[in-house]
Parts: C-alpha cells; sequence; structure tokens
C-alpha cells in the first residue's frame, strides 16, 4: 500500500473524553510515578551527555504535567496572594521545578515529595517582580520557601482562602502537613 492510500484510508480516531475527578486524579499519580521510577531509575544508569538531558527533560515534562493537571485541575494551587483569583494569575512552581527534579534525582526528595511540592498563584505583576529580582527560576531558600516572595511585599493565603500567618518561617514539612494526608517526614 502506497503512502497516499494509507493517508487516504486514515480515520482520526476519537478518544473519549476524560472527566476531571478523584479517579483521574489517582490515575495520573500512578502513572507519573511509574514514569519517573523509570526515568529515575535510566538517569542513574548514566549515558552520554544528551541522553541524560532527555531524561531530564522527561523528568520535567512528568512533574510539570502532575502539577498543571492534578494540582491545578483540583485545587488549582495550593497558595496564591491575597486578593487573585485565576485570570490574569501565572502559575508558579515555589520551588523552581528543575530544583525540584534535581533533587529527586539526588535523592534530597522523593517522587511523592516532588509531586506534592507547592505551587502558588501571583500576578503577572508580581511575576515580573520576581524576574527583575532574579528569581523567577531560582530561590535563596527551599527549606523556608516563601522567602522567594519577599520581593513581593504581599500576603499568601492556601487554595480555599486561609492565611498563612507567618510565611517567612513557614517550611516546606509545613506544606506537606497541611497538603498531604498523613505525611510525617521520614528523617524528622
Amino acid at each position: 500500500m502506497t503512502l497516499q492510500e494509507r493517508l487516504t484510508g486514515f480515520t482520526t480516531q476519537t478518544y473519549q473524553r476524560v472527566v476531571r475527578g478523584d479517579q483521574a486524579y489517582l490515575d495520573t499519580m500512578a502513572i507519573t510515578t511509574v514514569e519517573l521510577q523509570r526515568l529515575l531509575v535510566l538517569h542513574n544508569r548514566g549515558g552520554n551527555l544528551q541522553h541524560l538531558r532527555l531524561i531530564r527533560d522527561a523528568i520535567d515534562h512528568w512533574l510539570r504535567r502532575y502539577h498543571g493537571y492534578t494540582i491545578g485541575g483540583s485545587i488549582g494551587t495550593h497558595y496564591r496572594t491575597l486578593g487573585t483569583e485565576r485570570a490574569g494569575t501565572v502559575f508558579e512552581h515555589v520551588i523552581p521545578a528543575k530544583d525540584l527534579r534535581d533533587m529527586m534525582l539526588s535523592g534530597a526528595l522523593s517522587i511523592d515529595e516532588a509531586l506534592n511540592a507547592p505551587v502558588c498563584r501571583i500576578t503577572a505583576e508580581q511575576d515580573q517582580q520576581l524576574r527583575s529580582a532574579g528569581l523567577v527560576s531560582s530561590t535563596p531558600d527551599r527549606w523556608h520557601f516563601f522567602r522567594r516572595y519577599q520581593v513581593l511585599d504581599t500576603e499568601f493565603v492556601t487554595h480555599d482562602g486561609q492565611p498563612i500567618a507567618d510565611p517567612m518561617n513557614y517550611t516546606l514539612a509545613d506544606h506537606y502537613q497541611r497538603f498531604v494526608p498523613g505525611y510525617n517526614d521520614p528523617q524528622g
């Protein structure tokens, strides 16, 4: 069969729409976890620079896909600046995604911890302030993760409007205890 015949006879597949909800989020976590486990094994085996780069890119894809689909699709974000809603805001990895990836590769974060890392909504103007301060993809403190936002001079609330009373001393463990049912720091 020629290429033209194959294309002429091809019918575009129609897929059933997936309804977001608890089961879709659980399925997403399961597939993402399996893929991240596989990619971590491949990365740990080593390889040439391009091979390792492509694996890191794939890890970035799965982390961002999970954060955007599961967290973004369910609660929106863990945190937001006071007075902001979704329209006109920026979905932010409070700890830059590349840092989450690299901490997972080194074993400093588990897969579950990386998947449940804090995300926040800030305004476009606040995002520009972070850029101007050199903090758009870096952070001065991963443990006290809100310290990255000191340049914004704003208050933060959770997705459901609960204030973060002392964001500069709020820790990553505080975040996990709030958002990950049953979380207990294995080293703490």
